[in-house]
């Protein structure tokens, strides 16, 4: 089986929670019998599983798939089932809304830490075109919530090379002690919870907070005192997944780590379930190892890496792109940026219903359309096979003249 994921970051083997998830699944049911390939083709949706003939997109096709090879065997009784479909669809619906404020909407975290992160295992042409859509698609996902303060791209200009005494250009001191000395006195210097309240900034923190424990308080309860969150014996499928959102939530050294925190302080039990399932798993990743681990020429020279390193993770190389791919990677990349006729902000649905071939490219199919119109009829308009239409000739009305009947009408004129 080879699995092909976006690439390693954080010190987790992707930078997306369901292709974590999806490595997670094959590390508990076949950690010997699967090949990990980084890439960040967009041709299919990630995580993508090539299992003989399978070709699957998408981490419920892959584990339904795992299932049907009969490679998961839980043994849970129909209780334990149903806890576990549930489970996956709180997960699903409510952990990627955190993972998009923290490592996305924030301008700080996305520009310390989320984008450094892309540049190390993209090429070059990538970086221009992928991180500014993951980041747009996460604006769209958390618009409803109308969490902007965190946002300062959009408020203001960063200024954080500005030079040391920049606040006080312009200002003299003096004066401004003064002018604080006397609104002190106005104004009074405590302020009360209401004008707390009613900052912005302050209740930015109050949303991400309420957000943080309607997700984290929920799974710590259903966890309890359980090792893991189904009471097995092992690892589950549905370990699996939440160990790859909350390792998104918890590993990533971030500037504003307001999630992790939260984790670390108020939800102990979690954390330590988190960490101890990505011991268990194997999930450790480094970025540096899979940068020597492209170089190798030979999927041979790749495991002779690894095994020298101590690596884990079953990296492998694909075959290079040619040139043309990485074109038209560049060029799709190009046009999605184009207002109106690309899609910059398009949401890739990963499980979604099965469209016909027309319903799903009818965009490109009208324009190839009007294209081949437009240039059918200039070919057959230049080249003579379509005359444009020139009119008749002039015919001018009007009484005649002596003169316009020759030199004998000349004559008796």
């Amino acid at each position: 089986m080879k699995l092909f994921i976006l690439g390693p970051a954080f010190g987790l083997p992707s930078i997306n929670a369901q292709c974590i998830a999806a490595v997670a699944l094959l590390q508990l049911y076949a950690p010997r019998d699967y090949e990990l390939i980084p890439t960040h083709d967009e041709s299919h949706p990630l995580p993508y599983l090539i299992d003989g003939t399978a070709r699957l997109s998408g981490l419920n096709n892959i584990a339904r798939h795992l299932g049907e090879k009969r490679l998961v065997q839980d043994g849970l009784n129909s209780q334990q089932t149903a806890d576990a479909a549930a489970i996956t669809s709180f997960i699903e619906h409510n952990a990627q809304i955190l993972l998009d404020i923290s490592l996305y909407v924030g301008f700080e975290n996305y520009r310390l830490a989320t984008r450094p992160a892309y540049s190390q295992i993209l090429p070059w042409h990538a970086n221009y075109t992928l991180p500014p859509r993951e980041r747009n698609a996460a604006r769209l996902r958390t618009d409803h919530l109308g969490i902007s303060s965190i946002d300062v791209d959009n408020v203001h200009e960063d200024m954080s090379n500005r030079p040391e005494g920049f606040d006080g250009v312009g200002k003299e001191q003096k004066f401004e002690a003064a002018t604080q000395k006397r609104a002190s006195l106005l104004l009074g210097g405590k302020e009360t919870l209401r004008t707390l309240l009613q900052r912005s900034e302050h209740a930015a923190i109050f949303k991400l907070n309420a957000l943080a424990d309607n997700f984290l308080e929920p799974l710590q309860d259903m966890l309890g005192d359980k090792t893991y969150l189904l009471d097995t014996d092992g690892p589950t499928a549905v370990d699996c997944i939440v160990a790859a959102y909350l390792g998104l939530m918890l590993f990533p050294k971030l500037p504003q780590d307001w999630l992790a925190t939260t984790m670390r302080r108020r939800y102990k039990r979690l954390a330590a379930y988190t960490e101890r399932l990505h011991r268990h798993l194997a999930l450790a990743a480094n970025a540096n190892d899979l940068l020597v681990v492209k170089h190798c020429g030979t999927r041979e020279e790749a495991v002779a890496f690894r095994e020298a390193h101590k690596v884990v993770l079953p990296w492998s190389t694909a075959s290079p792109p040619t040139v043309f791919e990485e074109l038209r990677t560049f060029a799709m990349g190009l046009w999605n940026q184009i207002p109106i006729l690309g899609q910059p902000t398009k949401l890739y649905l990963r499980n979604a219903k099965w469209h016909s071939f027309f319903y799903r490219n009818l965009q490109t199919l009208v324009l190839t359309a009007a294209t081949a119109f437009a240039a059918g009829s200039f070919l057959s308009v230049y080249t003579g096979l379509v005359e444009w239409p020139h009119g008749q000739a002039v015919h001018i009305f009007g009484r005649k003249r002596m003169s316009d009947f020759g030199h004998l009408g000349a004559a008796l004129a």
